[in-house]
């Protein structure tokens, strides 16, 4: 009865684990393996390679120019996306009659696929004919210009991404305990002192959590390049991902294709204990 009990809720996770390691796993410790062998085009391992692979890789400007790329991606997408989404959810937070317009209208991005909302953002973007261009009273090519496509193209994902973390936010915001901000109140603080000293603390985890995800997932963006630029204008907006997409699918280099897929799950893997690094001191979890 006792062994029995011990194993059932193993037998729960059972699918998933399998599903896991059928579908993640060994795709994973295969594709690591055939970084060390020469892959012909119809995907036939041929040699030993050695570390040749990732040394070609990781001497390739077309590469290096994407880890600089998918840097400045992540840099200006993660962070503001979350800034702006945490203040929606500041000023949603009080409930009124017309929350739930706010609400929706804030969360909307979500019901948007990354494709459609690709095709919209580049007319927007148009030099011509483009709706940005005319507000601002400027002819500037947004998404042909290598000084600002980068750029362009991560006002994109944090357009899409704020209703995710708007919701997250606001979940959260509306879980701090009334009777703190009414001290808070009291004690004559402005709303600005109030998000700081107060909301910011007891939220910190659920910010913790946006910005991880946030990491991970743009890390290894690939699908707008591929839509509104297809890694140009001369290789501005080549990610990481997309690098490893044209070699596998465009240049038919599995060699190169297999070792960027590795390089680019340590580059993800530091960034994911870069975050953790700083949990002890700035997310509050009591």
């Amino acid at each position: 009865m006792k062994k029995s009990r011990k194993i059932e809720p193993y037998l729960y996770i059972l699918p998933a684990l399998l599903y896991f390691t059928v579908f993640s796993f060994y795709p994973f410790l295969k594709t690591i393996g055939l970084t060390f062998f020469t892959v012909n085009a119809n995907g036939q391992v041929k040699a030993f390679a050695g570390f040749d692979n990732y040394i070609h890789v990781l001497t390739d400007t077309a590469f290096l120019r994407s880890v600089w790329n998918t840097l400045v991606y992540v840099v200006l997408a993660s962070p503001l996306a979350i800034f702006i989404a945490l203040i929606l959810a500041v000023l949603a937070n009080k409930k009124t009659r017309t929350s739930a317009v706010y609400e929706t209208m804030f969360s909307l991005t979500m019901a948007m696929s990354m494709s459609v909302t690709a095709m919209i953002f580049k007319i927007m973007y148009n030099p011509n004919i483009g709706l940005i261009n005319k507000l601002l009273h400027v002819k500037i090519n947004w998404l042909n210009d290598p000084e600002i496509a980068m750029v362009s193209v991560s006002l994109i994902s944090v357009w899409l991404n704020i209703g995710f973390n708007f919701l997250f936010l606001l979940a959260a915001i509306r879980g701090v305990p009334g009777e703190l901000l009414e001290s808070a109140n009291i004690d004559g603080a402005n709303l600005y002192q109030k998000v700081r000293s107060v909301i910011l603390p007891l939220i910190s985890p659920t910010v913790f959590f946006l910005i991880c995800s946030s990491l991970a997932k743009n890390i290894i963006m690939a699908g707008l390049p591929i839509i509104l630029t297809e890694g140009g204008p001369k290789g501005s907006t080549s990610t990481m991902i997309y690098y490893m997409y044209k070699q596998a699918f465009g240049n038919m280099s599995y060699n190169d294709a297999y070792a960027a897929a590795v390089i680019t799950f340590l580059f993800t893997l530091i960034a994911m204990l870069v975050s953790f690094s700083f949990e002890k001191k700035g997310v509050h979890y009591s």
